[in-house]
């Protein structure tokens, strides 16, 4: 048996928002081959839902895996998210906000000119990726919490990056976009106290092989850049942190890449625990 299969994933319910590729499919691909039940969300490419989809039948077999088109900036999006999910399965055990977009959003004709600094970025483009990768975690999250706390019972994790991403020059959507994300989830983690939802942010420890990076940003053949970390490092802790082992660990930064595979998965999941410190450091 895969150590990372814990016995409590056996019909656990999950959401995972951008599951239609990249990190998000490969947690939910695990997810399924762990005996979970799975719903995938994704707002652009629903070719990518309709394949994902072909691929969880035939691993787990039909009614464990739905997909769903949604864009986690429409607060009523994630609404019909969460209805759909307990239509389906009749309750949410995990959320993984997963969903993003990264510096393609202002880099469109920027190419040539270094690094965009902050007077170069579009508006428009600005405004896309804190709408989604902070305002659409908080739309998700708050139409899931509801539930989650009537039940006593949840764990939230959200996806996030290294910390030389967000203070790179060239990179202050982006990076104020996580910053801001992973504060989020110190205040949510403190204000959930005592109702037996567990909310944590998980990072791979620097830039991954999916399609998330670009050509422009790294060239070569997606799953093949020797230069980047594997596309499915974020997998073992993901994993780890749907199981009960992890139940009451929460407010906690969770770094993918010091995952050790050798190693059994409660030890190899506290390697990459970060220092827990009560007032994050801000500048």
């Amino acid at each position: 048996m895969n150590p990372l299969h814990h016995p409590s994933l056996k019909d656990r319910v999950a959401v995972i928002t951008g599951g239609g590729r990249g990190f998000g499919w490969f947690i939910a691909e695990e997810l399924l081959k762990a005996g979970a039940k799975v719903v995938a969300t994704a707002s652009r490419h629903p070719d990518q839902l309709t394949d994902v989809q072909k691929k969880a039948d035939a691993l787990a077999g039909p009614g464990r895996f739905i997909t769903f088109k949604a864009d986690v900036r429409d607060y009523a999006d994630c609404e019909a998210t969460v209805a759909l999910t307990l239509k389906t399965f009749g309750r949410i055990d995990v959320l993984v906000n997963n969903a993003g977009r990264g510096t393609g959003e202002y880099r469109m004709g920027l190419a040539g000119k270094g690094s965009p600094r902050f007077w170069d970025v579009p508006v428009d483009g600005w405004k896309t990726i804190i709408d989604t990768n902070l305002t659409g975690v908080f739309n998700m999250t708050r139409a899931t919490i509801p539930h989650m706390m009537e039940r006593k019972f949840g764990k939230i994790f959200s996806i996030s990056t290294s910390l030389t991403t967000m203070s790179a020059p060239g990179l202050s959507p982006y990076g104020a976009s996580k910053a801001g994300l992973e504060m989020s989830h110190v205040i949510w983690a403190k204000e959930l106290k005592d109702t037996g939802v567990d909310v944590n942010i998980l990072l791979p420890g620097g830039a991954s092989d999916t399609p998330f990076i670009t050509q422009d940003m790294s060239p070569g053949d997606v799953g093949k850049r020797a230069n980047l970390l594997p596309g499915d490092v974020i997998v073992p802790p993901a994993v780890w942190l749907c199981a009960d082992a992890t139940n009451g660990l929460t407010g906690r930064r969770i770094i993918a890449k010091f995952w050790d595979k050798n190693l059994p998965p409660e030890q190899a999941f506290a390697a990459c625990l970060q220092p827990k410190h009560d007032l994050p450091e801000i500048m």
